[in-house]
Protein backbone atom coordinates (compact mmCIF):
# COMPACT_ATOMS: atom_id res chain seq x y z
CA UNK A 1 0.00 0.00 0.00
CA UNK A 2 2.83 2.25 0.99
CA UNK A 3 4.33 1.40 -2.60
CA UNK A 4 1.44 2.51 -4.85
CA UNK A 5 0.74 5.92 -2.34
CA UNK A 6 4.64 6.59 -2.92
CA UNK A 7 4.19 5.58 -6.85
CA UNK A 8 1.12 8.45 -7.00
CA UNK A 9 2.57 10.94 -5.18
CA UNK A 10 5.70 10.91 -7.15
CA UNK A 11 3.88 10.79 -10.65
CA UNK A 12 1.37 13.77 -9.26
CA UNK A 13 4.82 15.36 -8.18
CA UNK A 14 6.22 15.20 -11.98
CA UNK A 15 3.01 15.75 -13.39
CA UNK A 16 2.79 19.41 -12.05
CA UNK A 17 6.78 19.60 -12.70
CA UNK A 18 6.16 19.30 -16.09
CA UNK A 19 2.71 21.18 -16.33
CA UNK A 20 4.61 24.47 -14.99
CA UNK A 21 7.99 23.82 -16.59
CA UNK A 22 8.12 21.56 -18.84
CA UNK A 23 5.47 22.12 -21.69
CA UNK A 24 6.10 26.25 -20.62
CA UNK A 25 6.23 28.07 -24.11
CA UNK A 26 8.86 29.91 -25.31
CA UNK A 27 9.01 32.32 -27.11
CA UNK A 28 10.44 31.99 -30.39
CA UNK A 29 10.10 32.59 -33.82
CA UNK A 30 7.92 29.92 -35.03
CA UNK A 31 5.92 30.36 -31.86
CA UNK A 32 4.96 34.05 -32.70
CA UNK A 33 4.32 33.09 -36.36
CA UNK A 34 1.86 29.94 -35.50
CA UNK A 35 -0.01 32.36 -32.89
CA UNK A 36 -0.14 35.10 -35.45
CA UNK A 37 -1.58 32.49 -38.08
CA UNK A 38 -4.14 31.45 -35.64
CA UNK A 39 -5.64 35.22 -34.86
CA UNK A 40 -5.39 35.24 -38.65
CA UNK A 41 -7.93 32.49 -38.57
CA UNK A 42 -10.25 33.31 -35.75
CA UNK A 43 -10.52 36.96 -37.06
CA UNK A 44 -11.47 35.88 -40.95
CA UNK A 45 -13.97 33.48 -39.36
CA UNK A 46 -15.57 35.72 -36.50
CA UNK A 47 -14.17 39.26 -37.57
CA UNK A 48 -14.66 41.99 -34.53
CA UNK A 49 -15.79 39.83 -32.61
CA UNK A 50 -12.09 37.97 -32.49
CA UNK A 51 -10.69 41.38 -30.64
CA UNK A 52 -11.50 40.51 -27.06
CA UNK A 53 -10.50 36.42 -27.45
CA UNK A 54 -7.22 37.86 -29.17
CA UNK A 55 -6.96 40.55 -26.14
CA UNK A 56 -8.15 38.82 -23.60
CA UNK A 57 -4.91 38.24 -20.96
CA UNK A 58 -5.49 34.93 -19.98
CA UNK A 59 -6.45 33.88 -23.19
CA UNK A 60 -4.10 31.71 -26.01
CA UNK A 61 -3.03 34.75 -27.53
CA UNK A 62 -0.56 36.02 -24.12
CA UNK A 63 1.96 33.14 -24.54
CA UNK A 64 5.55 32.74 -23.63
CA UNK A 65 4.55 33.50 -19.86
CA UNK A 66 3.12 37.01 -21.05
CA UNK A 67 6.15 37.83 -23.49
CA UNK A 68 4.49 37.00 -26.28
CA UNK A 69 1.20 39.23 -27.73
CA UNK A 70 -0.69 39.90 -30.28
CA UNK A 71 -1.50 43.21 -32.10
CA UNK A 72 -4.19 44.12 -34.73
CA UNK A 73 -3.49 47.61 -36.93
CA UNK A 74 -5.34 48.39 -40.00
CA UNK A 75 -3.83 49.39 -43.35
CA UNK A 76 -4.57 53.35 -42.73
CA UNK A 77 -2.28 52.96 -39.91
CA UNK A 78 -4.62 52.97 -36.79
CA UNK A 79 -4.03 50.65 -33.93
CA UNK A 80 -7.02 48.78 -33.78
CA UNK A 81 -5.59 46.35 -30.27
CA UNK A 82 -3.10 46.19 -28.64
CA UNK A 83 -2.66 44.18 -25.19
CA UNK A 84 0.42 45.80 -23.38
CA UNK A 85 -0.20 49.49 -24.89
CA UNK A 86 -4.03 50.23 -24.99
CA UNK A 87 -3.46 53.93 -25.06
CA UNK A 88 -2.13 53.12 -28.71
CA UNK A 89 -5.39 51.94 -29.98
CA UNK A 90 -7.37 54.24 -31.87
CA UNK A 91 -4.07 56.09 -33.12
CA UNK A 92 -2.42 56.74 -36.15
CA UNK A 93 0.79 55.55 -36.06
CA UNK A 94 1.92 55.43 -39.70
CA UNK A 95 4.28 59.01 -38.33
CA UNK A 96 5.74 56.53 -35.90
CA UNK A 97 9.12 55.86 -35.59
CA UNK A 98 11.62 53.29 -33.63
CA UNK A 99 14.80 54.17 -32.33
CA UNK A 100 16.78 54.18 -35.43
CA UNK A 101 14.21 55.92 -37.63
CA UNK A 102 12.57 52.88 -39.41
CA UNK A 103 8.55 53.88 -40.03
CA UNK A 104 8.09 50.16 -38.59
CA UNK A 105 4.25 50.72 -39.06
CA UNK A 106 4.70 51.64 -42.67
CA UNK A 107 7.31 48.91 -42.94
CA UNK A 108 4.57 46.35 -42.01
CA UNK A 109 2.17 47.38 -44.44
CA UNK A 110 4.61 47.25 -47.17
CA UNK A 111 5.65 43.84 -46.55
CA UNK A 112 1.79 42.62 -45.81
CA UNK A 113 1.03 44.31 -48.81
CA UNK A 114 3.27 42.96 -50.83
CA UNK A 115 3.83 39.41 -49.65
CA UNK A 116 0.58 38.73 -47.77
CA UNK A 117 2.31 38.06 -44.55
CA UNK A 118 6.32 37.96 -43.38
CA UNK A 119 8.84 39.54 -41.12
CA UNK A 120 9.88 42.60 -40.13
CA UNK A 121 12.89 44.00 -38.23
CA UNK A 122 12.61 46.93 -36.16
CA UNK A 123 13.22 48.65 -32.41
CA UNK A 124 10.69 48.60 -29.65
CA UNK A 125 10.07 49.23 -25.95
CA UNK A 126 9.73 45.55 -24.28
CA UNK A 127 6.84 45.02 -21.75
CA UNK A 128 7.44 47.01 -18.44
CA UNK A 129 10.86 48.87 -20.26
CA UNK A 130 10.70 52.03 -21.58
CA UNK A 131 14.18 51.67 -23.57
CA UNK A 132 13.73 50.03 -26.90
CA UNK A 133 15.34 46.81 -27.93
CA UNK A 134 15.81 45.78 -31.41
CA UNK A 135 12.89 42.95 -32.20
CA UNK A 136 11.59 41.03 -35.03
CA UNK A 137 8.11 40.63 -35.80
CA UNK A 138 6.03 38.18 -38.09
CA UNK A 139 2.92 40.29 -39.77
CA UNK A 140 -0.49 38.63 -41.76
CA UNK A 141 -2.70 40.80 -43.81
CA UNK A 142 -6.02 39.60 -42.94
CA UNK A 143 -9.55 41.13 -44.62
CA UNK A 144 -12.82 40.72 -42.99
CA UNK A 145 -15.68 41.97 -45.01
CA UNK A 146 -14.58 45.00 -46.40
CA UNK A 147 -12.03 45.47 -43.69
CA UNK A 148 -7.90 45.24 -43.74
CA UNK A 149 -6.04 44.10 -40.74
CA UNK A 150 -2.26 43.56 -39.96
CA UNK A 151 -2.05 41.01 -37.39
CA UNK A 152 1.74 40.68 -35.40
CA UNK A 153 3.51 39.37 -32.53
CA UNK A 154 7.26 39.97 -32.20
CA UNK A 155 9.89 39.02 -30.11
CA UNK A 156 13.42 40.33 -29.33
CA UNK A 157 15.87 40.04 -32.47
CA UNK A 158 18.91 38.89 -30.53
CA UNK A 159 18.14 35.12 -31.96
CA UNK A 160 20.74 35.38 -35.11
CA UNK A 161 18.33 34.83 -38.10
CA UNK A 162 17.53 35.48 -41.50
CA UNK A 163 14.44 37.33 -41.17
CA UNK A 164 13.19 38.74 -44.03
CA UNK A 165 13.08 35.69 -46.39
CA UNK A 166 10.82 33.91 -43.81
CA UNK A 167 6.88 34.10 -45.61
Amino acid sequence: MFKKMLTIVIGLVIAFYFTNTGFAETLSPQLCKKKVTAAAKLLEVEGDAAFLKIKDAKGKFRFAEGKGYIWIHNLDGIMVMHPIKPSLEGKALLDMRDANGVYLFVAMNETVEEYGKGWIPYAWPKPGEKTSSPKISYCILVTHGAKDYVIGSGQDKRLRCRLRIWR
